[in-house]
């Protein structure tokens, strides 16, 4: 299955977070960034918009 959107860190806040997890937690970040990139619609679960910030989205593992 091909990408439908790509998913942009911003500056070096993703990667110091992913950096501080156990691989466990990695592995589950992952997969929900490959469901973002790869899924037409995605559920509210993986993905839910900042009411405040406009283009802004916050994601829960």
């Amino acid at each position: 299955m091909g990408k439908v959107r790509e998913v942009i860190a911003y500056q070096d806040h993703f990667e110091n977070f992913l950096k501080a997890q156990t691989e466990k937690v990695q592995n589950k970040i992952f997969k929900v960034i490959e469901a973002i990139e790869t899924l037409e619609r995605i559920p509210e679960t993986y993905l839910k918009p900042i009411k405040t910030k406009k283009g802004l989205y916050e994601t829960r593992v």
